[in-house]
């Protein structure tokens, strides 16, 4: 028993960290929010487009299966309700049932809004939305969504047949 020696503190002695221990501490949180900062102010922007990218992919495959089996199907900008295709943060999939070419709000089947700072650029298309036919193709359309937020971007290209893909894009063409 008297080999085990327990040190105990003697009243009148401090107890804490030294200024050593503090500024070395303080140094690797500094430089583990610095790190994190940038990490973050880079990634999000990043991921925004590509989850924008890939959700306007998928409205545009939902489009064209809604085209299969209701017929005449739109995709347009869900800020003019298909009257202009202008820079956009969010789409609208629409009918057009009494065939005017007007699209009002009880004719919209759904809306897709883009994550936050992300913008939408209709680029190469021809008209005011994309038409889907019965058969899922487009009336002699294609060309390119442009999706940018801040230093990125990606596009959705589409082809005539209505068929689409993901491509990587030059951040200098964004706005």
């Amino acid at each position: 028993m008297e080999d085990c020696i327990l040190t105990k503190h003697k009243p009148g002695q401090a107890r804490g960290f030294t200024l050593l221990e503090l500024m070395v501490t303080l140094t690797i949180v500094a430089i583990l929010l610095t790190a994190g900062h940038d990490l973050h102010s880079d990634w999000l922007p990043e991921q925004r487009v590509v989850a924008a990218s890939n959700r306007v992919l998928g409205f545009i495959h939902q489009a064209r299966a809604h085209a299969f089996s209701q017929g005449l199907t739109y995709l347009c900008d869900g800020d003019s309700l298909c009257d202009q295709f202008n820079p956009t943060t969010s789409l609208l999939l629409a009918r057009d049932p009494d065939r005017d070419g007007r699209i009002g709000a009880a004719d919209v089947i759904e809306r897709l809004d883009l994550p936050t700072g992300t913008t939408l650029i209709w680029r190469r298309f021809r008209g005011d939305a994309l038409r889907y036919g019965r058969r899922g193709n487009l009336y002699y359309q294609n060309g390119h969504f442009l999706i940018c937020n801040q230093d990125h971007a990606r596009k959705v290209v589409m082809n005539v047949i209505g068929t689409a893909r993901i491509e990587g894009a030059d951040a200098a063409a964004c706005p």
